[in-house]
């Protein structure tokens, strides 16, 4: 209104045209993206920003593929966000981006840090080693097992290996842990967390399969109560090859 030097009425139409010819994208009321013509690259540049609005002033951080691209643990191209939220809200697509919300009780909200996404923007992110565990809760909201493979396997020498143990150990499923510990295993990463992990899952007698979104066939792990249905010499391979 003050650049205008119109009333409220005539710049809300104004703002409206602009959005209709592809100038500006509307996030939510009063909140705009300005686009670059024939580029996605300010939306791609934008997203976390734009996350962040979408919450408004309630509690959350940017999670699971969505922490992982930002972690640089995979580089695929992203068509969805995920935020992590205390409170429940609807889906929004916003130039082709869809921005997701996932419920959270209080108890489990934890294990996220400030990331600057512009120089004078910050938003919040869960942190490598929450990232990892919400990955191997939930692999089917980091595209699947094998991405969450090769992410801790790309981000090693950033993950603070003590620090993943006592999250594991505050996490609030077994699931992560027998997960976490055969592919750590399996790709002879920090072994010395194995017994650690190992002692978490103490005297559990249910099985999960390693890929959830797999069939429920392959042999039993007794050691980490894992049914595995992808060929471990698979999973290495598309991690290492």
């Amino acid at each position: 209104m003050r650049i205008y030097g119109k009333n409220r009425y005539a710049t809300g139409d104004f703002l409206s045209d602009l959005v209709k010819r592809g100038i500006l994208a509307r996030i939510k009321t009063g909140i705009y993206l300005l686009l670059q013509t024939g580029s996605e690259d300010t939306q791609l540049r934008n997203w976390p920003v734009i996350a962040r609005e979408l919450a408004g002033k309630d509690p959350y951080f940017i999670s699971h593929y969505s922490a992982m691209r930002i972690h640089g643990m995979t580089t695929h191209p992203l068509n969805n966000v995920l935020m992590t939220t205390l409170k429940q809200k609807n889906k929004k697509t916003v130039s082709g981006i869809t921005y997701n919300f996932i419920n959270s009780k209080r108890e489990h909200f934890w294990g996220d840090t400030a990331y600057w996404a512009a120089k004078q923007e910050q938003v919040r992110v869960s942190d490598p080693e929450r990232t990892l565990l919400d990955g191997f809760d939930r692999p089917e909201l980091c595209g699947g097992i094998t991405d969450v493979a090769r992410g801790i396997w790309a981000s090693q020498k950033k993950i603070d290996f003590k620090k993943l143990g006592q999250y594991a150990a505050r996490f609030r499923t077994k699931a992560a842990i027998k997960r976490l510990g055969f592919v750590l295993e399996t790709l002879k990463i920090a072994p010395d967390l194995l017994p650690g992990l190992a002692g978490m899952i103490g005297e559990a007698r249910d099985y999960v399969t390693l890929d959830p979104q797999g069939p429920k066939e392959g042999r039993h792990l007794k050691k980490w109560r894992i049914q595995v249905n992808l060929d471990p010499e698979e999973l290495k391979a598309s991690v290492w090859g």
